[in-house]
């Protein structure tokens, strides 16, 4: 089952930009649609190293999958730096958004404070002008009082 151009020809594209997934990583299906399998080569050249193949597959029938699986890690692992790569950029904006928030929140905060001085004032300015009409209504009263007492008694 082992075959040096099958497999340099498996990572001459699973190396190229325009990967296919289904041929990238560790393999779970053969192009046939069989689940593939994980075997231990028990040849000379590569005693014990661990590969992949569709148990359809033959030495002499290459249409099926074969694939070293440290090949198959390897492209995994690249798989997750690229993946990783992305989470960090995507975190460096999620913590950028973030302290733009932060800084949106402290400039509401202080609206915030600065109307609810403003509406303290207001209570202050309304229970005064509160006073000063009672005054006014009560001297209004005491003026009206001394009129009709004068009308009466003049």
């Amino acid at each position: 089952m082992e075959n040096d151009s099958i497999m340099s020809s498996i990572n001459s594209s699973s190396n190229s930009t325009a990967r296919v997934a289904k041929d990238h990583g560790i393999p779970t299906r053969c192009k046939c649609g069989e689940a593939v399998s994980c075997y231990t080569s028990r040849t000379v050249r590569n005693p014990g190293r661990l590969f992949h193949c569709c148990p359809m597959g033959s030495e002499k029938d290459k249409t099926h999958l074969f694939k070293w699986t440290d090949k198959s890690v390897v492209e995994e692992i690249e798989d997750f730096k690229d993946l990783f790569d992305v989470l960090l950029v995507d975190n460096s904006e999620f913590q950028r958004s973030m302290r733009a928030s932060e800084a949106m929140l402290k400039r509401h905060e202080s609206k915030i404070d600065e109307m609810e001085y403003a509406v303290a004032r207001s209570e202050e300015k309304t229970i005064k002008c509160i006073t000063e009409l009672k005054m006014t209504k009560a001297l209004f009263l005491c003026c009206l009082v001394m009129v009709l007492m004068y009308i009466t008694y003049a």
